[in-house]
């Protein structure tokens, strides 16, 4: 028995691989926190601690881009928490599932720590499916999460600590790099 358990940790653990410290540049769907911060003249840490990247492609077939910057306690730097996710899924049954789960854990966590999430539905939006709130921390805006399928692609973007009321981050930086997701690649 506790050889089989390791057989099988063994074979899910080589199963899958990840690439660490990517240069996103090679990534110009995913909008980095410099940019965002040019954008709103954010006061942002730009020593690279605070930011990662990571592809992660998994045993079946499926692939994970994982962008962020969290820097949630600072004196001297705006706090601010920042990712955006990229998946390439094996089938569109699959990228829908990764789509409602991201949008149930939105909710969930919400639910869990005083946050909200408020609906924003005049803005068209790209792709098959589409979403995009106002996040809320005690009833006052807090952020954004911005989610959209198209195909067997999934983008997610989250931000904690800024929100533009005007939906600038939206419509000037998200949508005109997710407009064409479905023809978005992983570099080799």
């Amino acid at each position: 028995m506790k050889k089989n358990l390791i057989i099988v940790l063994v074979v899910f653990i080589s199963a899958c691989s990840t690439r660490d410290n990517l240069d996103i540049k090679d990534y110009p769907i995913v909008t980095t926190i410099s940019e965002l911060s040019e954008y709103y003249d954010l006061k942002i840490d730009t020593s690279g601690k605070y930011e990662t990247a990571s592809i992660t492609s998994y045993f079946d077939g499926s692939t994970e881009l994982e962008y962020a910057y969290e820097l949630l306690e600072s004196e001297k730097y705006d706090p601010l928490y920042y990712s955006i996710t990229i998946d390439k899924d094996r089938t569109i049954k699959d990228a829908k599932e990764v789509y409602l789960l991201g949008k149930g854990a939105l909710k969930l966590v919400g639910n869990s720590f005083g946050q909200g999430a408020v609906k924003i539905d005049s803005i068209k939006l790209p792709g098959d499916n589409s979403y995009y709130a106002l996040r809320t921390l005690d009833g006052e805006p807090n952020g954004m999460f911005y989610i959209v399928r198209k195909g067997k692609k999934v983008y997610t973007m989250m931000v904690s600590g800024i929100y533009t009321p005007d939906h600038s981050l939206l419509k000037d930086l998200l949508i005109p790099k997710t407009k064409d997701l479905d023809r978005f690649e992983f570099v080799k």
